[in-house]
């Protein structure tokens, strides 16, 4: 399963290249090579950390959990404890109309399992050849000890690839231009404003990321090419996922 280096390597050039990190190409090669040497424990969220919703929950109370942590999946358990499924936020949208009706049960999909002892690229390729991007994460018994994304996984192999004013939420594009993730802190990103361009607003208390401020100013569900003024910039919703805002290009007016 684990492919030849070459096929690692190809692929591991092609996530760079959608980052736009083609010049970093050679600090990722050494990651590549050593994934064999990685367990997927090295990027699994542990069991402790993981949050749930209850499958007896109907979804007008599953909502609050959603609207709170702003996450696409969400590990569904029974009354005691044990992992049943998966919920994924595009169900819950498809059924807004019955939201004091359904509960979580009814939307739960079956979960995938993925070994403790695989390495990073095998749980990549695993992962791709099931067409999904979360995984819970089972010890040699069949206990659920924890869950993986597609996500975290890839991140292992591209590492803290940052230039200035980058972290793995800001990419700079060009002086006067940034692509930024939705799910960004407000916090990191109102110092990002006051730091690069000298700007600083006010926020409401119960925001918590760039993507809950910005429909709170759109009031509406977001769409490509959506845009909100701040100061002299132009904030301009470039890719969504359901309901949520994934990036938004900042470019100065």
């Amino acid at each position: 399963m684990e492919g030849s280096l070459s096929s690692k390597l190809k692929f591991a050039i092609k996530i760079l290249g959608n980052l736009g990190e083609i010049k970093k190409v050679e600090d990722v090669i050494e990651n590549v090579i050593n994934l064999k040497d990685k367990s997927v424990l090295r990027v699994m969220k542990p069991r402790a950390d993981i949050i749930t919703l209850k499958e007896n929950m109907l979804l007008s109370d599953a909502y609050e959990i959603i609207k709170k942590y702003n996450y696409t999946k969400f590990p569904v358990i029974d009354e005691e404890g044990n992992f049943i499924g998966i919920f994924y936020i595009r169900d819950f949208i498809r059924n807004l109309d019955k939201m004091y009706e359904l509960t979580v049960r009814k939307l739960t999909k079956p979960p995938v399992y993925i070994p403790y002892n695989y390495n990073i690229f095998q749980a990549i390729e695993f992962l791709r050849e099931k067409r999904i991007s979360i995984a819970l994460v089972i010890d040699e018994h069949g206990t659920v000890i924890g869950m993986v994304t597609m996500e975290d996984l890839v991140e292992e192999i591209v590492g803290d690839i940052k230039g200035e004013y980058e972290t793995s939420n800001i990419i700079k594009i060009s002086e006067e231009e940034y692509k930024i993730a939705g799910n960004i802190s407000i916090d990191e990103f109102l110092e990002f404003l006051k730091e690069k361009f000298n700007i600083q607003i006010s926020i409401e208390d119960d925001i918590n990321t760039l993507s809950g401020f910005i429909m709170r100013k759109i009031k509406k569900m977001p769409k490509i090419g959506d845009k909100i003024k701040i100061g002299h910039l132009l904030l301009e919703i470039i890719e969504v996922e359901g309901y949520r805002i994934k990036f938004v290009r900042l470019k100065k007016l």
